[in-house]
């Protein structure tokens, strides 16, 4: 008998209200005290949603309470991140069934596309979600180290190291030309006139420009940044430039903050 009271107390203790304190059964919208509207937090990505909800609607996390047992009135949760599904050269990310073209460049395999889940910390250049489908979404720093499904992960500095020298070993131009999509890139600039993309081995990268730190888009049409994983100190990560004028494929460092496009390559 005291086994079943414990357990009734954990399960009416599962949605405790943020307002008045009052404990709600687990099949509760709105508390029954006071009438708020309940929540939970996303164990994953740390966005408020619905309580009764199972999936985020930010980063697509999945609920599964494995056991009734909490502390602190918190649910314990695993979360396991659905798996992509690949067909031909095309890969279908299960949490929101966006398609990317995969390549294969050497010895690596990587997304053909810049990335484009929705999830805290990314944006729409200048809010425009029509632009995601060709331009993908960009993301701050940490952001970017969240959003990779199973089997894939942010590129590295070793990563585009590898890739550089690849493109480098076929002697087809300056590495950065090699990269860049033949299209959307600017003729002409504040720089001077601009250096057409190649495309040489299906990167196609897109001048997708940048969200600084202080939240201000810029530079589409004249350069990529592409975040990688590895990070200079606690405020800075690294990342990879390419420029409308150049030919070059650039290794520089930036805030965390600042939101840039982001490539995943296969695991080995």
């Amino acid at each position: 008998l005291k086994e079943k009271q414990r357990m009734s107390q954990a399960l009416f203790s599962l949605y405790k209200c943020p307002n008045c304190g009052e404990q709600n059964p687990p099949e509760s919208i709105y508390c029954g005290e006071c009438g708020t509207k309940l929540i939970k937090t996303c164990f994953h990505c740390s966005s408020k949603i619905p309580v009764q909800s199972k999936f985020c609607n930010i980063c697509g996390a999945r609920y599964e309470e494995v056991k009734h047992e909490f502390k602190q009135d918190t649910p314990v949760h695993v979360y396991t991140m659905p798996s992509p599904t690949e067909e031909g050269d095309i890969l279908t990310d299960a949490r929101d069934q966006q398609k990317y073209k995969m390549v294969k460049i050497g010895n690596q395999v990587w997304l053909a596309e810049n990335f484009r889940f929705m999830t805290q910390g990314s944006f729409t250049y200048d809010g425009n979600n029509d632009r995601a489908d060709t331009y993908g979404r960009l993301y701050t720093w940490e952001a970017a180290q969240k959003v990779a499904p199973p089997g894939w992960h942010v590129a590295t500095r070793k990563d585009f190291l590898e890739l550089a020298r690849f493109c480098k070993s076929q002697g087809k131009g300056e590495v950065g030309t090699m990269l860049k999509s033949r299209d959307l890139w600017k003729d002409q600039g504040v720089f001077g006139p601009g250096k057409p993309g190649a495309d040489a081995v299906g990167f196609a990268a897109k001048p997708a420009g940048n969200r600084t730190s202080a939240g201000v888009f810029g530079y589409m049409g004249s350069f990529a940044y592409f975040w990688c994983a590895d990070e200079e100190n606690e405020t800075r990560a690294y990342y990879r430039h390419l420029s409308y004028f150049t030919g070059a494929f650039q290794e520089l460092t930036s805030k965390k903050q600042c939101a840039f496009s982001v490539r995943l390559v296969k695991n080995p």
